[in-house]
Order: structure tokens, then sequence, then C-alpha cells
């Protein structure tokens, strides 16, 4: 019984091919467009939170309770955090203030004191260098190494091999002074970064700054950043880490946490906004569908059919369309993002678009493909295409067979 109202219903939709294409075109463009925008946005929250955190911050930020006393004991605490499995990486760091001099000109500048094997674990930055090293060894008896990026190197007229001064008051007060060698230029992209930090190594920092501690705080690396307030619920309840204090990206960085729940709530509205188009889309489809069929189905109806058995052939029909739509969107959405955009990315400056905030100066966009994204915007999609049936089937139920017939006489 069941096969023989599959065939009837297949024979049907064969019978009105452009009226099939028409609904199964108008499902998977739903699927398609709504697969692509979200991973765009997945793209572009990814993107955003790299360079927004991947090049400084850090996804997390573990700091002694007593922020004056610093951190101590910096081995055991890298440790304990590198042990969790969604830790990356840890970087202690010191930081600090200076006035910059070169020979041609001066400068305020952000000092950051960095290991660089665990700095470059943790973030992207030494590996934007345009020349030079990422403060490699020094020979015995020459000059500290300093890393500086493009825009304070022009400021101050500086090259490789240059000399720079750093004038800073150091922690109790009093002034320090010292030379460095300018070991390597970067470029990332953040105007705050590349026309005002200064890296040196965190031994050399900690003497410039007179800082008794090991470190003033260790930024955290983790497997997924949009997960970084829930790891550091886990890690504040580790005995070893209790007198620490730890605080998320969403603490650190608030306005970008603002920013991306904006975004989110735009999405949102484009979504609902996307699902009435390809509703009121796929209810015309299918109520001229209906509505052209009412001789046919009146004589369903007069040869005995019931009505509900009527109903179940075209909630049928719709079923096998709705499956050829979701398929046919979804793959094409699978071979766009996957195959082809994730490796060659969109340039939404070839669209008239910009990438703003921590993105400016990027052209192109990387859209991800996320698995699960597919299963629930098919899953909506194809709840809406049979949710739409509701109307044209209670005018169905409805449907008086000797009345039609008398009409189509």
């Amino acid at each position: 019984m069941a096969l023989s109202r599959l065939r009837f219903a297949w024979r049907s939709l064969r019978r009105h091919p452009r009226r099939s294409a028409l609904v199964v075109l108008a499902l998977a463009g739903g699927l398609f467009v709504l697969v692509f925008l979200k991973a765009l946005q997945a793209g572009f929250v990814e993107q955003r939170l790299e360079s927004g955190l991947g090049l400084q911050l850090g996804h997390l930020t573990l700091t002694a309770a007593d922020t004056s006393r610093g951190l101590h004991d910096i081995d055991a605490l890298c440790s304990v955090l590198e042990a969790q499995s969604d830790v990356l990486a840890a970087a202690p760091r010191v930081h600090g203030r200076a006035f910059a001099r070169s020979a041609r000109g001066s400068a305020a500048v952000s000092v950051l004191g960095v290991d660089v094997e665990r700095e470059s674990r943790a973030f992207t930055l030494p590996d934007l260098l345009l020349s030079g090293e990422f403060l490699g060894k020094r020979p015995i008896g020459t000059l500290p190494p300093v890393v500086l990026g493009d825009t304070l190197a022009a400021a101050l007229e500086l090259s490789l091999g240059d000399q720079l001064a750093l004038l800073v008051e150091g922690r109790d007060g009093s002034l320090h002074a010292e030379a460095f060698k300018v070991d390597g230029l970067f470029h990332s992209g953040a105007p705050s970064i590349d026309g005002a930090a200064v890296y040196l190594q965190r031994r050399h920092a900690r003497v410039l700054l007179d800082v008794s501690a090991e470190a003033d705080d260790i930024a955290l690396r983790c497997v997924d950043p949009l997960t970084a307030e829930a790891l550091a619920s886990r890690l504040r309840a580790l005995p070893e880490l209790s007198g620490h204090d730890i605080r998320s990206w969403s603490q650190t960085a608030p306005e970008l946490r603002s920013a991306l729940d904006m975004l989110s709530l735009v999405e949102r509205v484009r979504t609902l906004v996307l699902f009435v188009l390809v509703g009121l889309g796929t209810l015309n489809a299918v109520s001229m569908s209906v509505f052209e069929r009412r001789r046919e189905f009146g004589m369903l109806l007069s040869l005995g059919l019931r009505p509900w058995a009527v109903a179940r052939l075209v909630l049928l029909e719709m079923t096998l369309l709705a499956a050829a739509g979701l398929a046919l969107g979804g793959g094409l959405a699978w071979f766009v993002v996957s195959g082809v955009l994730a490796e060659y990315g969109l340039d939404v400056s070839a669209l008239g678009a910009r990438l703003p905030g921590a993105l400016e100066g990027t052209s192109v966009l990387f859209p991800v493909f996320v698995p699960e994204h597919l299963f629930m915007s098919a899953l909506w999609v194809g709840l809406l295409s049979l949710s739409v049936l509701a109307w044209p089937l209670l005018s169905l139920l409805r449907l008086d067979p000797a009345q039609v017939l008398r009409d189509r006489a």
C-alpha cells in the first residue's frame, strides 16, 4: 500500500515537471542561501577573533589576585594550564610603558616582555615578520634585541640593526634607560600594535622595568575561543590555581563581545526574514498546485478515496519535493563553501564591501562550513516546507467533489 502511494505521488510530480521544479528550486535556494550566510558569519567571527585576540590579547588571561605582587613559579603554572585539554599554549608576559628614542625621532610605546617559544605557540604575531627574526639569540657583548612594528619603525626612521633607546619608570618609581638593537620588524595590520608595540625578551623586560615578579600575567590560547568562558570557570575550580584571577576575552575585550552579540542578533533577524520569503514562495507554489488539481482531487474523492487519504498523497508529494530540494541545496552549499571558497576565499572588496574593526585592511573572507549549521538549516527548511501545507490541505479536506465536477463540466 505504501509503495503504491509512493508510485502515485511520483507520477503526479512527473506530470507537472515545471511546478515540481519550482518548488524544488525554491527550497534548494532557501537552504543554500541560509547555509552560505551562516558560513560567511562563522568565517567572519573566526577571522575577527583571530585578528582581535590571536595577535596579542589571548583567549584567557591569568593574573594574581593581588596584581601588585605579580606571578611567581611560572613554569609550574604553565604546566598546570597546558595540561588542560582545551588549552593549546600559555605565554607569560611582562607589561610596561616606555619612551622610545632613536637618532631621528621619539615616541611613547608599550613594552611587552615575552618568552619566544611560548609566544610563538600562543600567538600569530611572531609569524608576521617582514624582516629579521623574532628576538633571536644575541652574541655575548652585543645589545639585547627588540622587535617592533613597521609603522613605529617608519616613525622613528629605524631599520634592522639600528639602536633604540628605551626610557621607563620602574615599578619603584625610579627611571631606567637601556639601549637595544632592532632585531625584527613585523606588520600585523592592527595600527595600535604596529605603531606602538615593542617586544623584548621577558628577562630583559624584567630588568628594564624593575619587576621582581616572574610575570605580570599569563595569556592563554584555547581550542575554541567561543568556549573560553566555560574553560575559565573550570580553571577557577582547580586547587593549583587558587589565589589567581582568570578572565576570558569577553571580559578583557568587552567591545569585541558586544560586536559579536550584535552580529548574532542581525543574523537571527536575517534568518527570520529568509524563512518568511522561502515560506511565502513555497506556499504560493503549493497553493497553486492544489488549486490547479481540484478536478483531479474531486475525481479521487468521488471514486471513494477518503479526504485524509488524498491529503496524505499531497503530503507525500511535498515530502519528495522537500527531500530533493534539501539534497540539492545542501550539496551545492557544501561544494561552494568547502570546495571553493574555503580555499580561495571571497574577495569582499570586489563586491564594494569593507571588513570593519580588527579586520580592517583585509579584503578576503574565508567562509567556514559547519555541518551542524547544515543539519539545523535543512531541518528548519524541511519543517517549513511541510508547515505551509496546512492551509492548502485544510481547503482540500473541505472540498465537495460533486460541486468541483459540476464546475468543471
